[in-house]
Parts: structure tokens; sequence; C-alpha cells
């Protein structure tokens, strides 16, 4: 079987750009899918640091498998770019359609939302941190699915670690990123996911400023108000996401435990079973998956034989 080349796949439209490359939709002409083929230029792979950063984003999305998470397919290499060939939504993203809705009513925000939580839970028990979880990284599907992408500075953590590396988006940053002093776990996805789901019933995020300095003395303080008018439930898991203090977080066990949450199964008729390991409701609500056990960075050497 011939190696994968440019010629297995026809390139439709760019539908995204980067710093470092672009993303076109195209077709992978033997069986007629629909893919998002994501070309990082070589030239921004000539130092170690650079390549250990996109080979470690591949293996995080090789390791990966949710039906809430962007899929990868394959990885290849051209003359000039590094090619890794995703799976592709097609409905835009999150940011493009709270923009066009101005603000999403709470029922909606619940559907999107809780897909959102359950994808990044089965992240965390992978070991993975993701660092970048905004409107802009949730894609949707034709069917109201959710799917949560850009692994770019996502990266493997173990317990306890400390981690100093500064990065995400501005408006989402976590306290404990900028005040610069280190922070473990997975605090800061939490932090973001509030910043997250504030945003889509609100329509803005709770942060605004003129200047990154003043953004950062309000992330810092951890204050905010409501412009449109919600539950009290709905403020209720945002307050206990965005709250200054790393550890005093609510986690996602008990964010798909909380009363918001599961109003929204009730509507459902949907019944909560912790025995059923398997079923997507149950992602990182009990982590009694077989794959919650596995620690990824023992096998992070097997990375360095993808093309």
């Amino acid at each position: 079987m011939p190696p994968t080349s440019l010629e297995f796949y026809k390139f439709v439209e760019l539908i995204g750009k980067g710093a470092f490359g672009k993303v076109t939709l195209g077709i992978h002409k033997l069986t007629g899918r629909y893919v998002a083929i994501k070309a990082i230029d070589k030239s921004y792979m000539q130092d170690a640091f650079s390549k250990q950063k996109v080979m470690q984003e591949v293996y995080i999305l090789k390791k990966i498998h949710h039906s809430n998470i962007i899929r990868l397919f394959e990885v290849f290499e051209s003359a000039k770019h590094f090619l890794l060939v995703m799976e592709y939504a097609g409905g835009g993203d999150l940011l493009q359609f709270v923009k066009k809705h101005k603000k999403l009513d709470e029922h909606t925000t619940q559907h999107y939302f809780k897909q959102i939580v359950h994808g990044l839970a089965h992240c965390h028990c992978r070991s993975v941190l993701h660092r970048d979880i905004k409107l802009d990284n949730v894609l949707m599907d034709t069917e109201g699915g959710i799917k949560i992408c850009d692994f770019g500075v996502s990266r493997l953590i173990t317990k306890d670690q400390i981690i100093k590396e500064q990065c995400g988006t501005p408006a989402y940053l976590a306290p404990e990123i900028i005040e610069d002093i280190g922070y473990t776990g997975f605090y800061v996805d939490l932090w973001s996911l509030g910043v997250l789901l504030y945003t889509m019933l609100q329509g803005t995020v709770p942060f605004k400023a003129s200047s990154l300095e003043e953004l950062h003395a309000l992330i810092l303080q951890g204050n905010f108000k409501y412009p449109v008018k919600i539950s009290v439930e709905a403020k209720d898991l945002i307050e206990k996401m965005l709250v200054v203090e790393p550890v005093q977080r609510i986690s996602i066990p008990e964010i798909l435990k909380h009363p918001w949450l599961k109003s929204f199964d009730s509507e459902l008729g949907i019944e909560s079973n912790d025995e059923d390991d398997d079923h997507d409701f149950q992602v990182g609500f009990s982590f009694r998956r077989q794959e919650c056990n596995f620690n990824p960075l023992s096998v992070m050497a097997g990375a360095s034989h993808l093309p």
C-alpha cells in the first residue's frame, strides 16, 4: 500500500488560517469523505522545540477518541508541509453561532455545554490539559453535535506537576496563569469552561478591558456582573467555576451533577446510571472507564515513529 500523499485528496477551499499554516476543506478521493486538512509549514518546524510541539499535538489527538472531540484520521507530509487529516464538523464554530444569535437561551446552552464537558472530561481522564478552551475551539456538526478542537497548546500532565508555561486566550486565562507562579492539575481548564458558559448565556465575556493590564487585574479580582438575566442555577454553576482560588473550583463530576445540568437531563427523560461506564453521559462522572487509568506519558516515546 503506497504512503499517503497529496494525490489522495482533493483540496476544495480554505476554511481556516493560523500563524504557522492553514486548514483546508478536502475530500478523500477513495471514500468521498469530507475532511479538514491542517497543513503546517515545515519552515516553522526547524528547531527541536517546534517539532516537539507539533508531535505532541499529533500524539494527543491519536490518544483521544471521543464523540465530542475532533478526530485525527492520519498524518503525512509533502515537500513543504506536515499535514494532519482531521474530521470535518461542517457546522462552523460556537463563536460564530453565538454571534449570530447574540446569546443563547439556557436550554440550547445546556445541550451544547454538556457535550463540551463530556469531551473535556475525556481529555482530563487521559492526562491531557487543553489550555485553550474557548468558543472558537468548539466546532459544531450539522446534527447538533459538538467537537472540541485545536490542541496546539495542550500538554500531558502528571499529578502535582507544576506548570509554568503561559499560554491561552487573554479573556479566558485563569488567574493562576496570569500570576505566573506555576499551576497544577486541570483547574485552568475549569476556569476557561466557566468563561465559556458565561459567554454563551450573556453574549459577551465576563472580563473586558481596554488594555491587557486592566484585563489581568479584573480577572485576578474575579468580580463580574450579568447584563442578561439568567436562572439562579445557571449563575450558581458559573460562579462555582469562576473562583479565583483554583482548588475551590467545582470539579467536572460535580458539574455533571449540578442542578442546572440535571434539569436538562430531566427534561429529556435521561436517568444517570453509575454502572454504565460506556455511556457518554458517564465520561468524567465516575472516571471508571479503563482508558482513564492509562498514563499516556509512559509511552510518550512511541510518538517518535509518526511521519
